[in-house]
C-alpha cells in the first residue's frame, strides 16, 4: 500500500472524543433534561412529588397488576379489572388510568399509618 501523504502532513486518528454534558434530574423520578428551567417545571407537576398531591404518592392509590388473588396487596377486581390501577377513595383516575394531580382526598402513606 502506497503512502500518499506528503512529509509533515498529519492525519487525525478516528477515535471517540470525550464530552461532558450537564443534565438536570428530577429528585422524585428518573426524568432528566438539558435545561434547568425545564426540569424545574417538571418538578412542579411530577406525579412522584408529594407536593403535587398526585395518585402515585397517595395512600388510596392501588397500582394494580398483581392480580394473582393469593398475595397481600393483590387488587383482584378492585377497579373492575385486575390490571388497572384504582383509587381506594372511589375517585376516578384520569383518562387512560393516568394519575390525577391536586386531589382533594390525597393522603400521604405515612398519614394513613399513624
Amino acid at each position: 500500500m502506497a503512502n500518499d501523504q506528503a512529509p509533515g502532513d498529519h492525519v487525525m486518528p478516528a477515535v471517540p472524543i470525550a464530552l461532558t454534558v450537564t443534565r438536570y434530574r428530577c429528585p422524585f423520578c428518573t426524568r432528566s433534561r438539558s435545561r434547568k428551567a425545564a426540569t424545574v417545571e417538571h418538578i412542579g407537576r411530577c406525579w412522584h412529588n408529594p407536593e403535587v398531591r398526585a395518585c402515585l404518592t397517595c395512600d388510596h392509590y392501588d397500582a394494580g397488576g398483581d392480580a394473582c388473588g393469593c398475595e397481600p396487596g393483590c387488587n383482584w377486581g378492585n377497579s373492575g379489572h385486575p390490571y388497572h390501577p384504582s383509587c381506594g377513595a372511589d375517585l376516578p383516575l384520569g383518562e387512560n388510568d393516568r394519575p390525577v394531580s391536586g386531589c382533594p382526598q390525597w393522603q400521604t402513606r405515612e398519614e394513613a399509618t399513624t
